[in-house]
Parts: structure tokens; C-alpha cells; sequence
């Protein structure tokens, strides 16, 4: 059980610290987004692989939380420092994966 909620949670973290940098490109003011293009595709990757990892590997109430969470944390976050928030993004992917790879 121990297991499955800190993926859940890694999961989170990873999708919610990822997804405002992956969305910016579809607003107005991509300038933004041409200026730290690097953390940009940086950001759609690990938030695109979060995204599948959620969907193949949980249950649905899993994946609904896992959603919730990354939601949550996209609002409480601001863009501020844009490489921290992704490399700490990819750091909770890698661990998602680390943790996945020794069951």
C-alpha cells in the first residue's frame, strides 16, 4: 500500500510541476515560451510520460487522484523559476521510475 501511494504521489508531483511550462506554448504570449524553449520541451516530455505512465500503469482511482493532485499543485505553484520546477519534475519521474523498475 506503502508503495502504490508514493508512486501515486510521485506521479503527482511530477505532472503537476510539468504541466504549466507543457500548456504555455497554447496560450497567448508564446514569446514566453520561443525565450526558454530548452524548458519547454524539457517540460512536455516528462509531462507527456507522466501523463502515459498515469494511464497504463494505476487504477481508475489512482489515476483520477494522481490528476487531482497534479492539478492542484499546477495551481499552487507559480512559474517563477522555471529549471527548478522541471528539474525537480524529472527528478520525481526518475524516482517513479526507479520505483517502478523493482517491482
Amino acid at each position: 500500500m506503502l508503495h502504490l501511494v508514493l508512486t501515486c504521489l510521485l506521479l503527482s508531483i511530477a505532472s503537476g510541476l510539468s504541466i504549466r511550462r507543457f500548456l504555455l506554448p497554447y496560450f497567448p504570449g508564446g514569446d514566453l515560451a520561443e525565450k526558454s524553449a530548452p524548458v519547454t520541451i524539457v517540460a512536455s516530455a516528462v509531462f507527456l510520460a507522466t501523463l502515459a505512465f498515469t494511464v497504463s500503469d494505476q487504477d481508475l482511482w489512482a489515476k483520477s487522484t494522481i490528476l487531482m493532485l497534479g492539478l492542484l499543485l499546477a495551481a499552487m505553484f507559480d512559474d517563477a523559476r522555471p529549471k527548478l520546477t522541471i528539474a525537480l519534475s524529472a527528478i520525481s519521474l526518475a524516482a517513479y521510475l526507479g520505483l517502478r523498475s523493482i517491482t
